[in-house]
């Protein structure tokens, strides 16, 4: 079924809450949104019928755990964490860094947490990015060449991939979409994954941002693992098992 574009922005918080969290009830997604559980029914069945979540009885669920959330409702979607994140990711960097930054609104909300810092060099693969730091004028921001995506301002394709390669950086800070508990690194989109693989192998340090709803999500597509990274930073402390396969692959858990 084609999913028609939603309109109501009740309805964008809706899809991107059952998204971030796999399930929500009628009753918390009410206590969330401030109106009440029949207000939520009735949003839910005209959800359903339009594609946007799986209906149940007492809730709902993603309709597709392989699609990513629209970029504007991950604008809005734990803005606070992501800010957070961005905050603690940013203290890791010292003045007069080169450093890459890849797609994603963690990435970006980082980026704008660099307000303090001087004399930066930074390639990025993220229209967001170079806007938010462009005004700097001790900045040296550099923009992938390749092909930018209407809906969220990321640039992809060989072009970027190619491009991003052609640096070698003290940083590369990257979000991702999905994490597994045995720390695999997980992404949608192909093009993403490649533009994140070449700032890893370039990066003589790699930070990796992602808060909790990170870990209820699968997408498809294999970025990488916990070996491939050396710093994990977000928003809660993680399962056990988590920080050991963190402890074994060496990587330094971070956590706001």
């Amino acid at each position: 079924m084609t999913q028609e574009i939603l309109t109501s922005p009740r309805h964008r918080q809706i899809v991107a809450l059952v998204q971030a969290h796999g399930f929500m009830s009628n009753e918390d997604l009410a206590q969330k949104l401030g109106v009440t559980v029949q207000t939520i029914r009735r949003d839910l069945n005209l959800l359903s019928e339009t594609g946007h979540v799986a209906r149940y009885h007492g809730g709902a669920s993603p309709a597709s755990s392989t699609e990513n959330i629209a970029y504007g409702e991950r604008q809005t979607l734990h803005s606070r964490e992501k800010d957070a994140i961005g905050a603690l990711a940013a203290a890791l960097i010292p003045d007069g860094s080169s450093l890459f930054i890849n797609i994603g609104t963690t990435t970006e909300a980082f980026a704008r947490a660099l307000t303090g810092h001087r004399d930066l060099h930074v390639i990025t693969n993220n229209l967001h990015v170079a806007v938010a730091l462009s005004p700097r004028a001790d900045f040296r921001t550099v923009i992938a060449g390749g092909l930018v995506r209407p809906q969220d301002g990321g640039i992809i394709g060989a072009g970027a991939t190619e491009s991003l390669s052609g640096f070698r950086a003290d940083f590369g800070v990257i979000g991702i979409s999905g994490v597994e508990e045995d720390g695999t690194l997980l992404d949608f989109d192909l093009d993403e994954i490649q533009c994140a693989r070449a700032i890893m192998r370039h990066a003589r340090r790699v930070i990796l941002l992602a808060d909790h709803t990170k870990f209820t999500r699968k997408p498809v597509g294999r970025v990488g693992d916990l070996r491939d990274i050396d710093d994990f930073v977000t928003d809660r402390m993680p399962s056990a098992e988590f920080r050991t396969s963190l402890s074994a692959a060496n990587v330094t858990l971070h956590v706001t």
